[in-house]
């Protein structure tokens, strides 16, 4: 019964707490009372005791003991905290960014921009941003260092900028930003004290706001990286164990906080690095949390290179006709984003594109046309983020000119001025799209041993389709025996193939379809046996110099008279579930679970070569 409860609720929990803690004050007022008084009752009162404390440990025997409500510093406060986190990034209808003003070290200006105001905050309201998030340097504001507390000064200083946002009826964050002995130390010899330190730090933050309604968001570092290099598995554990500490101390003070959304982060904020190897952190309540990562992709194009020859003027396929593009397109991006939104978001996770962007970068004989190209980046960037649901926030430094870090929206020397008309345009643009529910097929969550790097329902016809590109660092994570799985359905009037190019789109792979040798482009409908409107699966496997040059290169996808539905990176070792209609049939041999060979599967699980799958 004990047990039933405490999964119930968190309210049961903290009934439970409670009752508890009176037990155990009852038992020890009791025994105090008995070395007193030393009557004919001793014996009683002994036996109550141990009735009670008997009863204190088969509560916490049954789960209260692994609840956080029983530590916090004040009871929980679940009143008017009612969006999820889900629930609140989709609110976010456009983010901005209060770049380099209270993250500035040195202070709040030493970064050559003004002391915010109260207009400042309306000017940005009033240019349709609903959202704010407010990067936050606190050590170097510390009244005890050996606590980390920080001056009320300073808190003050945070708070009357946070309060300006909320009386503009804006969602706000605040993080922890520029803190460089946490950011830059994602090692397991400063693991311990790191930890130690950030679980102080915000247990003062969180507490100052804890009375603080849903609108308000903590996230818990920004950029963790030593130097920008790919992460090893030590700088993977501390920045997820940076992440649960947050987690744990901002719950611990109670009250709102006990229910606040809370933003943690993937190693260096980069998505990539999060696909694979962010841990979700343990939290006592559900649907609370969001993955916060940062987007200036392609670089060389959103941020430039010091290399000349390896940055872009012009970005997409849209585009491709003014000058050199990269690689990285409108489909990359897209496959990006679903790929995030299939790891975090079906797990309840909200996402937060906690800064994204495009430095102003131009040439004099081109200039407006590689404006209205940035404008075009930013409102597909934007437009990708809202339809799934993603919280966007334009990282603003108040940089304007020509170059690297020139990602100023609004001039605050001059009364909020926009600088750059196309950004803003872009971005409204953008945020004109309507958050659409991810549609799920039959049979996805069946797949094992692979991951889902994208999903969906998208017409292959060319260059007038879905043309997808899987990077090639995205490849040589599964190694020379890679596969990738196709799941789609046949829709054509007079053809259907499936064809693959290098990611450079210069030239064509050979391949195996399930065991199949193919040479740069196949026609399902042959391949498997199946027919205008039927469901299929490829199973697309690589010689080892196939595979060298894809790593190099990537792969790129695409086709026509086929509807797409699914993309998995997997390895053949692995068991896979695979999407089949149970009218379908192919020309390789299937078994059932008797291992009798079965011509036309119907609903159930099967073998085909020596792996299994669901006919839904």
């Amino acid at each position: 019964m004990f047990a039933n409860l405490l999964r119930s609720s968190e309210s049961a929990k903290c009934l439970l707490y409670y009752f508890c803690k009176d037990l155990l004050r009852l038992s020890i007022i009791n025994c105090i009372f008995a070395k007193k008084i030393r009557t004919k009752h001793l014996y009683q009162l002994e036996i109550m005791n141990k009735r009670n404390l008997l009863l204190l440990a088969v509560l916490l025997f049954f789960g209260i003991s692994t609840g956080q409500a029983q530590t916090t510093d004040v009871a929980p406060d679940d009143n008017g905290m009612n969006l999820s986190a889900q629930e609140w990034c989709r609110n976010v209808v456009m983010g901005w960014n209060l770049g380099n003003a209270l993250e500035s070290g040195g202070g709040e200006t030493a970064w050559g921009n003004p002391k915010t105001t109260r207009e400042m905050i309306h000017a940005v309201r009033e240019a349709g941003f609903n959202a704010i998030r407010i990067p936050v340097r606190w050590t170097e504001q510390l009244s005890d260092a050996s606590s980390m507390t920080v001056s009320n000064a300073w808190l003050a200083r945070v708070k009357e900028v946070v309060d300006w946002a909320l009386a503009e009826d804006m969602y706000v964050i605040i993080n922890t930003h520029h803190e460089e002995w946490l950011d830059r130390n994602p090692f397991y010899s400063k693991q311990t004290e790191n930890n130690r330190k950030l679980a102080a730090l915000w247990k003062c933050i969180a507490t100052y706001f804890r009375d603080y309604g849903e609108r308000l968001a903590f996230a818990g570092t920004n950029e963790t990286t030593v130097n920008w290099a790919n992460p090893t598995t030590e700088h993977q554990a501390v920045q997820n164990s940076y992440n649960q500490t947050f987690v744990d101390a901002v719950r611990a003070t109670g009250g709102k906080n006990y229910y606040r959304h809370l933003v943690v982060q993937t190693y260096a904020c980069s998505p990539y690095h999060g696909l694979n190897g962010f841990t979700i952190p343990n939290d006592p309540v559900e649907g609370r949390l969001s993955v916060e990562y940062h987007y200036y992709d392609p670089y060389g194009y959103g941020l430039l290179t010091e290399n000349p020859s390896q940055n872009y003027y012009y970005w997409g396929k849209a585009y491709k006709d003014k000058g050199k593009v990269p690689a990285d397109n409108e489909d990359t991006q897209a496959g990006l984003f679903d790929r995030i939104q299939n790891a975090w978001g079906k797990k309840g996770l909200g996402v937060v594109m906690g800064e994204y962007g495009v430095t102003n970068h131009y040439q004099e004989a081109d200039k407006l046309t590689q404006q209205e190209n940035m404008q075009y980046y930013l409102k597909t960037t934007v437009s990708n983020a809202r339809k799934r649901g993603f919280a966007a926030f334009v990282w603003d430094n108040n940089g304007f000119g020509n170059g690297n870090e020139q990602f100023g929206i609004f001039k605050r020397w001059q009364n909020m001025a926009v600088g750059n008309e196309f950004f803003l345009k872009g971005i409204c643009e953008g945020a004109g799209t309507e958050y659409k529910e991810p549609e799920h097929h039959e049979g996805i969550d069946n797949i094992e041993g692979g991951d889902v790097i994208w999903e969906g329902d998208a017409m292959m016809d060319w260059g007038n389709g879905l043309q997808l590109t899987i990077l090639g660092n995205e490849i040589s994570k599964y190694g020379k025996d890679i596969m990738i799985i196709l799941a789609y359905t046949l829709d054509f009037t007079d053809y259907n193939m499936i064809q693959l190019f290098y990611g450079d789109w210069k030239s064509n792979p050979s391949f195996f379809v399930d065991g199949a040798n193919i040479d740069k482009e196949y026609y399902p409908s042959s391949v498997h046996g199946i027919s205008n409107g039927d469901k299929g699966v490829s199973h697309l496997t690589f010689s080892e110099a196939t595979y060298n040059e894809a790593v190099k290169k990537g792969i790129a996808i695409q086709g026509h008279g086929v509807r797409l539905n699914l993309v998995v990176l997997s390895n053949p070792t692995g068991i896979h579930s695979t999407l089949l209609s149970p009218t379908s049939t192919v020309n390789t041999r299937t078994f059932n679970l008797q291992g009798q060979e079965v011509s036309h599967p119907q609903r159930g699980i099967y073998i085909r070569n020596g792996k299994k799958f669901v006919v839904e």
